[in-house]
């Protein structure tokens, strides 16, 4: 892990990722909802949907390449998360700076859009079932802790454009700025090729010497009753912040962790998420159990799994570094892992039973609300871009140097009967198992170790395991007969050959498997079909899913083929040239998550794309295949895809 600084302050945070077609960045500004100003409660969530659509780095750009943005609040910052093709990755990094140093354009339709938006995202959440803000205002007198960072409808609908520019200008400043970039760092010029990047851009001319003062607003009147989603009793404490208490903050997060994930929130955003004062939340009103012995394990795990992440997951390494001392909580979380005992964990439980301070219940008389949506994205961009905009580009000839890979065909586990395709593909992060199970019984028992996955064919499973006797025990507890496919990402995915039988492999026999070519034909077929060129646009869909031969359930909605031979009539030469070059960054950025890369890996293997054997990442080879293949090849795929389907891509294959 490597810290630089650009010339105006911002801290750059340099992550390599050897062998990974994509390039990641997390920018954090210092804007939260602390500072949004008296009356206009929601302020800093709808900056920061003008941070997005208004810096040059916009999400409908992102994404027609193949790449996905989001962002998010939190009380005293904002984070941009990124990931596109690795080709892009010096626009990705300078358009980030720029957003950092507060270079955002927005004109006044662009508000509009964006806070009706925002007021969306308000209501939806007063629908949810989510306990804030009403728990942290019933814990908290505090009065930061009691607004509501989603914002206020009312303020919303009072604010202005110049209010949003007079926000901005006042708590997006580049010293107190940090940013993350995830990247194959040999691949992209070495760490000099960066700093170059990092070095150039305008000096700042604004005046950001100040500090960055929390406006406290009007006294605010805690409440106890939730929205109408809630529909359980939620309790609640407060806890020190990650740059408060650092080690305290760790034992509430491994107290936590003997919880069951639906039962306990560390605040709205997870560990090391807020710098001085968090919230942790328990459903119910009854006492826990005594501590058993298998919570300390599990707490323990927990800790080595935040450790792991805070070395290797771009969003908590950017909020460590913009909240604490960056390098040294994952050695906090490891020694606390090997420090911790069952007395320990006891105390903090009790203490957690006997100061819970306030609770939130069910309010009966609340009736749903059923015109409030989640807004899962940003209101889209207008067609047809600003001039002025810098657009992503991507380099026909880049290709990132090869990563530790074994593809073969290889028994799954002693006494499996036949062969099960398996990929193994080596990474630096912590790794993944996917596995897909046939369903010979009429129910898919899952493994112990494993947990489902949404998926359009079912029966497929994933695992995370924190180290290889993990991993190998998670292997073993596989039936001995009806896995299908499996494949593993990451330090420690050569495991899945470590537990196999010493057989000789043997071939797939899929009979109906595609040459690599034809599945990246069906691949950017199918995306033009599913209309890759009208979401740019911000229209609908023509076609949702679907129908895969041989995939029980994996028909979410019946398209007739009058239907899709009407689709492919009207694709067009700039429809397949925009669809291949999503298509081709899809499956590039793919490798820049390990849940998304196994993913994908799986669905790929599963439908008997070849993989073959040797220093090269599948999926990036894949990528490869479907950069270069033709529009004729294209054409025939999508006249064969009116009567059937051969291959589906990562997101519908991921629900």
């Amino acid at each position: 892990m490597i810290v630089l600084r650009s010339p105006d302050g911002v801290r750059v945070v340099l992550l390599d990722r050897p062998g990974s077609g994509a390039v990641t960045t997390v920018a954090v500004a210092p804007a939260g909802w602390q500072h949004d100003p008296w009356g206009g409660q929601g302020t800093a969530h709808l900056c920061e949907h003008l941070a997005t659509v208004g810096s040059r780095a916009a999400d409908r750009r992102v994404e027609a390449i193949g790449g996905t943005t989001s962002a998010t609040t939190h009380v005293d910052r904002q984070e941009f998360v990124t990931t596109a093709p690795a080709s892009c990755w010096r626009t990705v990094l300078a358009d980030d700076l720029d957003r950092l140093r507060g270079r955002i354009m927005f004109d006044g339709s662009e508000f509009d859009r964006q806070r009706d938006a925002v007021i969306d995202e308000v209501r939806a959440l007063a629908a949810s079932p989510s306990p804030w803000p009403a728990l942290s205002a019933a814990v908290t007198d505090h009065p930061i802790h009691a607004r509501d960072g989603f914002g206020a409808v009312a303020d919303l609908e009072r604010l202005t454009p110049d209010d949003a520019r007079a926000f901005l200008a006042r708590t997006f400043r580049p010293h107190e700025s940090t940013l993350a970039l995830a990247v194959d760092v040999e691949a992209v010029g070495g760490e000099r090729a960066v700093a170059a990047v990092i070095e150039r851009g305008d000096p700042e001319a604004r005046d950001t010497t100040g500090p960055i003062v929390p406006i406290d607003p009007l006294p605010y009147r805690p409440r106890t009753v939730a929205g109408p989603g809630v529909t359980d009793v939620w309790r609640a404490r407060t806890i020190p912040g990650i740059r408060a208490d650092p080690h305290s903050h760790l034992e509430w997060v491994a107290a936590a962790s003997v919880f069951a994930p639906r039962d306990v929130r560390v605040g709205r955003a997870g560990p090391v998420a807020v710098a001085d004062t968090e919230i942790l939340a328990v459903r119910g009103e009854g006492r826990p159990a005594a501590v058993t012995e298998t919570d300390p394990g599990r707490a323990r795990r927990a800790l080595l799994g935040l450790a792991d992440r805070l070395r290797h997951d771009p969003v908590l390494v950017a909020r460590a570094h913009a909240l604490a001392d960056g390098s040294a909580l994952s050695t906090t979380a490891r020694t606390l892992a090997r420090t911790l005992t069952p007395r320990d964990l006891r105390n903090r439980l009790t203490e957690l039973y006997d100061t819970l301070d306030a609770a939130v219940v069910p309010d009966p008389a609340a009736a749903p609300s059923g015109t409030a949506r989640p807004s899962s994205r940003q209101a889209p961009l207008p067609p047809t871009p600003r001039a002025a905009d810098r657009r992503l580009h991507a380099v026909p000839d880049w290709r990132p140097r090869p990563v530790s890979t074994t593809v073969g065909p290889v028994p799954v586990v002693p006494g499996a009967v036949g062969s099960t395709p398996a990929v193994a593909v080596r990474t630096p992060a912590p790794t993944r198992l996917s596995v897909r199970l046939a369903d010979t019984s009429g129910v898919v028992v899952t493994p112990p170790g494993w947990h489902p996955v949404a998926d359009t064919g079912g029966g497929r499973f994933r695992a995370a395991p924190l180290t290889r006797d993990e991993a190998v025990a998670a292997l073993r507890s596989l039936p001995r007969a009806g896995v299908e496919t499996l494949c593993a990402v990451g330090r420690d995915a050569e495991v899945v050959t470590v537990v196999s039988s010493p057989s000789t492999p043997t071939a797939p026999t899929a009979p109906t498997a595609p040459s690599l070519a034809d599945a990246a034909a069906d691949w950017v077929a199918l995306g033009a079909l599913n209309a890759v060129a009208r979401l740019g646009a911000g229209l609908p869909p023509v076609v949702r899913v679907l129908r895969v031969p041989g995939r029980r359930g994996s028909v979410a909605a019946l398209v007739s083929p009058n239907e899709i031979a009407a689709a492919a009539a009207a694709v067009t030469a700039e429809d397949l040239a925009a669809t291949r070059a999503f298509c081709f960054g899809q499956a590039r950025c793919a490798t820049g998550d390990p849940d998304t890369h196994v993913d994908l890996l799986t669905t790929l293997t599963a439908l008997g794309v070849p993989a073959v054997s040797g220093p090269t990442d599948p999926v990036l080879a894949f990528a490869d295949a479907v950069d270069a293949v033709p529009d004729d090849a294209v054409r025939g795929a999508l006249a064969a895809l009116v009567g059937t389907v051969r291959l589906t891509n990562v997101m519908s294959e991921t629900g």
